[in-house]
């Protein structure tokens, strides 16, 4: 096998459950009923969304677990990788649940031209291991911002690393900041609009 096939899309079965990596890194997992709540279950919402966005869908992780969770809530899920995408939908199960809409296409640049708004906006843009440019750029934070519900949380997938102050201070520029959960080397960032509600 070259280093460019290993690099690319690969489903495997491992420790019993059907895992997506993509440059060696695990990207998604599938959902069972064996499943061990870990980074995907802190990004989703403590309440039902009406409407849900994910940018990085993945495998499909977090579209499965809010299924579970909360039963048929619109998804859009927003993946660059074609491959990945169509994984998500064959391999994952994403094509057997009508309310999960897969867009294939750059979240940077279709945020820009989106016009709905969502109450749920999950923000997962890594791949192999690696955040994508411009997540943290203001462009794209204020494009979040603006599909964002004024009710809505938007949770951010980030990395524990020396930039995670500088991740904090960019998020804080744009959103007000709920809530910090620390999930082995991944930080979670749930954020929103203002203060929450008592």
């Amino acid at each position: 096998m070259s280093r460019q096939q290993s690099l690319g899309p690969v489903v495997r079965v491992e420790h019993g459950r059907k895992v997506l990596r993509v440059g060696g890194v695990i990207q998604s997992v599938h959902v069972d009923d064996a499943h061990v709540p870990d980074v995907w279950d802190a990004m989703l919402p403590d309440i039902r969304p009406a409407r849900a966005l994910i940018l990085g869908l993945g495998g499909g992780t977090m579209a499965q677990l809010l299924t579970r969770r909360y039963g048929d809530v619109p998804v859009i899920g927003v993946e660059r990788d074609a491959t990945v995408a169509a994984l998500a939908r064959d391999e994952f199960g994403l094509g057997a649940q009508p309310h999960v809409r897969i867009m294939v296409a750059d979240a940077l640049a279709w945020v820009r031209t989106e016009r709905a708004t969502y109450d749920c906006i999950l923000v997962d843009l890594f791949t192999a291991g690696k955040m994508a440019h411009g997540v943290l750029g203001e462009r794209f934070l204020r494009d979040v911002a603006r599909l964002l519900a004024p009710e809505g949380t938007a949770s951010f997938n980030l990395w524990r690393s020396a930039y995670l102050d500088d991740a904090l201070r960019r998020l804080g520029r744009v959103f007000t900041i709920h809530e910090r959960l620390d999930v082995d080397q991944n930080v979670i960032v749930r954020a929103g609009h203002g203060e929450l509600a008592a």
